[in-house]
């Protein structure tokens, strides 16, 4: 698979916009190396794909078995993050790890299994199954976008409720709309929050469930939005909910405190985005719930927003109450 710099993978992209010729893109976190790829070209021995959950799943039952990494590393980089936050270099940072599992299915079965909005598969690499939206595009031109950031244990009593009025985690969520609302900004015109806090109840592997929160930011583009698909796009990344704000400096502050989590590598394509093109509209997911085969077994890549208010052992688990496969 021939693989694009961000420069080649805008150009490419406003090209085929402008042919109406539909395509799937899948895009990293640093935006370099990208695929792009006309759907009349897709291989589905290399890569696959499913949009709102329409692949048939064959159902069969796995386990899951994450190996924790060291809390005394993960606390050396949330110390930093704090520091950058209590200086007032960062309002929110999402700072993410790659966790080794081992698990009884390969890549290609997890993704036959996987029940969730947007599902990738890339033969040998890796595995997505992403519950959230990045952005839409309407054929009438209307753009929105689903930040997602707010998790809570379903079988808490009255958990809804606690999620949403929890200060840390409505701070981190308000902040992230906030940015989305601004970026969407860059690209389009009459934006409102046609929706906040609206809460999605996920089940996982092991029958447990958890609730997300999420929010819906609405704008207009201009008519001819195919024709430019690639340079307003790419106006948008990373994405606001997997880095944080203001978004510069986060992004530096993130490469200095994930270098020991993620085995002194890049997040890669983990928490990059992916979408389809169909030659009228636009749909696209962010790259988290995230599945990777690398040169010692699977890493299961995860993360979390740290603010001001957050504690990090509370931080810790949540990395691990988001190691699931949702089934249900």
């Amino acid at each position: 698979m021939k693989k694009f710099s961000q420069i080649e993978t805008i150009e490419i992209m406003n090209k085929l916009g402008q042919e109406n010729r539909p395509f799937l893109f899948i895009i990293r976190y640093d935006m370099s190396s990208n695929l792009v790829i006309p759907l009349t070209e897709l291989d589905e021995n290399e890569i696959r794909f499913d949009f709102l959950g329409k692949r048939t799943s064959s159902k069969r039952n796995f386990e899951l078995n994450p190996l924790k990494i060291d809390f005394s590393l993960y606390k050396k980089a949330f110390d930093k993050v704090k520091e950058n936050l209590l200086i007032g270099n960062s309002f929110l940072t999402n700072l993410t790890v790659s966790s080794p599992i081992s698990s009884t299915v390969d890549l290609l079965e997890i993704y036959q299994n996987a029940n969730a909005k947007f599902t990738l598969w890339i033969k040998d690499r890796l595995v997505c199954f992403s519950p959230e939206t990045f952005v839409t595009v309407s054929k009438e031109a209307e753009i929105a976008t689903f930040p997602m950031k707010g998790t809570m244990d379903a079988s808490i009593p009255d958990a809804e409720n606690l999620l949403k009025s929890d200060k840390k985690e409505l701070y981190e969520h308000t902040t992230i709309v906030d940015l989305l609302r601004n970026d969407l900004s860059k690209v389009a015109k009459e934006i409102k929050v046609a929706r906040f806090q609206y809460i999605d109840k996920i089940r996982k592997e092991d029958g447990a469930e958890i609730l997300q929160m999420s929010s819906e930011i609405r704008g207009r583009l201009q008519e001819n939005w195919k024709d430019t698909l690639g340079s307003w796009f790419f106006e948008l990344l990373p994405a606001g909910s997997i880095c944080g704000a203001p978004k510069t400096k986060t992004l530096e502050i993130i490469h200095e405190a994930e270098k020991e989590l993620h085995q002194n590598e890049n997040r890669g394509f983990y928490s990059g985005v992916f979408g389809v093109f169909d030659g009228q509209t636009l749909t696209s997911a962010v790259m988290i719930r995230f599945i990777e085969k690398t040169k010692t077994g699977y890493v299961f890549k995860s993360g979390g927003g740290i603010t001001h208010l957050s504690d990090v052992q509370k931080e810790y688990e949540e990395i691990y109450q988001k190691l699931y496969i949702p089934v249900g």
